[in-house]
């Protein structure tokens, strides 16, 4: 056979290898079915309780979503915060869910990644469109309301009281004063006497805020919302000293001192919010912007657990 039949029955043979499929097997893309997209997890703090079970639920949970999870901590500082965005972007995240240290000066790294092509979540917090892809919370806002009407429940005539808020600037704490001054509008017979936030989610900052507010207005404190159940223990250890061991207090977040603070203390409810759930969710949602599927949505909001007295049997205690 000479050289150009040899040629061509070479050519031939390449030609029906591929019409048939030979050579190597098509390669996974990488999608959310083939359990290899990433997910970095940002939280304000690390050593924030909340946000540290909030990684475990990550992690517990993220072969059920197909992610490959970690971490980059906020170390409650904006400037952290940003640098362990552009990081995550830089080492190839698909999904960066945020907890943000503070709403709005972290949204200039937040519409970079999205510009980048990463899939932005907002954890536990509410956001604005456009500033992420999405954000999984409770209703913060409705939280205020739950705090109205209990303050109505036990003073049916109306009572006098102050607020403790969260961290100064994060999108919960401003959610839940607006909530509570929303609902309140429409009940002048509920007054607050003082209003004040902490600098960081920090009990010790809290019982601060609280020792000067009971020397301000003492006996004139008959209920005390704090933003969470954590600061609430402060609050608790600067009544028990002034011994105002009578007064209503609320906390949110649901979370393992709530559940002893809600049995321990004469009138304590906590507003839970439920972080596996809201863990979860992130990952359903982030797999569906993942997937272009025309059903995901911005906004998505888990429930309140209203956590009493009367209900605290009804819940399994969290962890955190």
């Amino acid at each position: 056979m000479n050289k150009f039949k040899l040629f061509s029955l070479f050519v031939m043979v390449v030609i029906v290898l591929s019409a048939c499929g030979g050579g190597a097997p098509a390669s996974s893309d990488g999608g959310a079915d083939s359990g290899t997209n990433t997910l970095v997890f940002i939280p304000g703090s690390a050593s924030n309780p909340s946000q540290a079970f909030g990684f475990k639920m990550f992690q517990k949970h993220a072969a059920e979503f197909n992610f490959e999870v970690s971490m980059l901590d906020g170390k409650a500082d904006v400037a952290e915060q940003t640098k362990a965005i552009n990081n995550a972007v830089a080492q190839g995240a698909d999904v960066i869910i945020v907890n943000p240290n503070d709403a709005l000066a972290i949204v200039p790294a937040m519409k970079a990644a999205q510009e980048a092509g990463v899939v932005v979540g907002i954890f536990m917090a509410a956001a604005q469109p456009g500033d992420s892809t999405f954000f999984v919370a409770v209703d913060d806002k409705q939280a205020g309301g739950v705090v109205v009407q209990g303050i109505l429940d036990l003073f049916p005539d109306g009572a006098t009281g102050v607020e403790i808020g969260g961290q100064a600037g994060h999108p919960a704490a401003i959610d839940r004063h607006d909530g509570f001054e929303a609902a309140r509008a429409d009940h002048p017979e509920i007054v607050v006497l003082d209003y004040q936030n902490p600098q960081q989610w920090d009990a010790a900052m809290a019982q601060a805020i609280a020792e000067d507010m009971i020397t301000k207005y003492g006996d004139e404190i008959q209920f005390v919302f704090c933003h969470w159940d954590n600061g609430a223990t402060g609050v608790i250890n600067a009544l028990t000293a002034a011994g105002m061991t009578d007064v209503l207090v609320f906390g949110v977040d649901g979370n393992a001192v709530a559940f002893e603070q809600v049995q321990s203390w004469t009138n304590y409810n906590s507003i839970g919010q439920n972080v596996e759930t809201i863990a979860r969710k992130s990952m359903e949602i982030a797999n569906l912007f993942l997937a272009n599927d025309p059903s995901a949505q911005f906004d998505n909001i888990v429930p309140f657990d209203l956590i009493t007295k009367e209900t605290f049997g009804n819940f399994t205690p969290p962890e955190w």
